[in-house]
């Protein structure tokens, strides 16, 4: 339980820290960030294509043959 606690007690200093007290960290977050919203992104992405795929060879399989 107590393991739980510090890591929530992480998370928020975390959260809260304010900007431009320390621009080394604030370029890690940044960057951390992005990654993270450019992996949820990149699944989006592949979502779509096989969605498209499938509507596709339905369309062609079942309508247009």
């Amino acid at each position: 339980m107590a393991e739980i606690k510090e890591r929530i007690k992480k998370a928020w200093k975390a959260i809260t820290f304010p900007d431009g007290v320390d621009i080394d960290y604030d370029e890690r977050c940044d960057k951390s960030f992005d990654k993270f919203f450019n992996s949820i992104i990149n699944i989006c992405y592949l979502f779509f294509f096989l969605f498209s795929i499938i509507s596709i060879y339905f369309l062609i399989t079942r309508e247009v043959l």
